[in-house]
């Protein structure tokens, strides 16, 4: 019953991201994709290399998982998005996909909400690390950012940054 990072005013970044998620399913699903929940309330018995088991036990195409970014300044802002492919492993083979699904998904976050482009990154999370198949973590805005948070309570933004996180899939999936 994590909560997540919570902003300045109260706003737990688990209701922001279950919404933008549950918005995201359904542009999916209109789309004709098969959605895989791992969340979808307050709680979760998944562990996080449990999420990643959930997908590559039912051979997903990809797997996205959506945060808020938090940090200890304020003034932090932006949006980044982190996929996980080093050279020296397993998944190294996945390295171009994995890049190129984050760096779609980016650029369209960046164009649609507007926010500090702070780039794609590869990080060892374990909801990467533990996926067979191309996979990504997004944070869309720093929840612990005042402005950004109020970005992040309001539903037109939600909305526009599902939108946007589709679009990046969508352009990924026209390429690969």
């Amino acid at each position: 019953n994590d909560p997540g990072a919570i902003g300045p005013s109260g706003l737990m970044e688990r209701d922001v991201v279950t919404d933008i998620s549950n918005r995201l399913k359904v542009l999916l699903e209109a789309k004709g994709a098969t959605v895989i929940m791992t969340r979808s309330g307050d709680t979760t018995s998944l562990e996080l290399d449990g999420r990643a088991t959930v997908a590559n036990n039912n051979n997903a195409d990809i797997f996205v998982s959506v945060h808020a970014n938090a940090s200890l300044s304020s003034a932090q802002n932006g949006t980044s998005v982190y996929y996980y492919a080093p050279l020296n492993s397993e998944l190294a083979s996945q390295r171009p996909q994995r890049r190129q699904l984050a760096q779609a998904v980016q650029d369209e976050l960046v164009k649609e909400l507007k926010l500090r482009d702070m780039g794609i990154f590869d990080n060892n999370f374990a909801v990467l690390r533990h996926t067979a198949m191309p996979s990504i973590l997004v944070e869309v805005a720093f929840i612990s950012n005042p402005v950004e948070e109020q970005l992040l309570a309001d539903n037109s933004f939600r909305q526009r940054s599902a939108e946007a996180i589709l679009a990046g899939i969508s352009t990924y999936f026209v390429n690969n």
